[in-house]
């Protein structure tokens, strides 16, 4: 096996000259290179879009945007069509279309510090309804 080159030690014409000889040496098949497949962009996504994941998974505005770790009023302009979400929280929203009951399990029973999630309040809850 042939031992790795330190690109570190290296000038950078030296670092050039050895990837132009791996890419030739990949190229005719003597070289194996990694190689990564990256997942799409997040969707970009519409308000109806926003709306229908929320309405097929059945939750309030209220509920759905403390899943999401948002505020109300953040879902609510999504909804709206007055703000886009950013493409983490897109990415998010996707997953959540894709597979609601386990994101909603993972959440529900994650452990944290070695203890359960603390039940909410007659008020909380009253809250969260709203």
């Amino acid at each position: 096996m042939k031992k790795q080159p330190d690109y570190e030690k290296m000038s950078v014409y030296e670092q050039l000259l050895e990837g132009l000889k791996e890419g030739v040496a990949h190229a005719r098949g003597e070289l194996n290179l990694k190689t990564t497949t990256l997942p799409a962009a997040a969707p970009a996504l519409s308000k109806t879009r926003v709306y229908a994941i929320r309405k097929k998974i059945g939750m309030s505005q209220a509920v759905f945007a403390r899943y999401l770790n948002v505020p109300k009023k953040t879902l609510q302009s999504w909804e709206q069509g007055a703000r886009t979400p950013k493409a983490g929280e897109a990415r998010l929203l996707q997953v959540f279309e894709a597979a609601p009951e386990e994101i909603m399990k993972i959440m529900t029973f994650t452990v944290i510090s070695g203890t359960a999630p603390k039940k909410a309040t007659a008020r909380q809850r009253a809250k969260l309804r709203a």
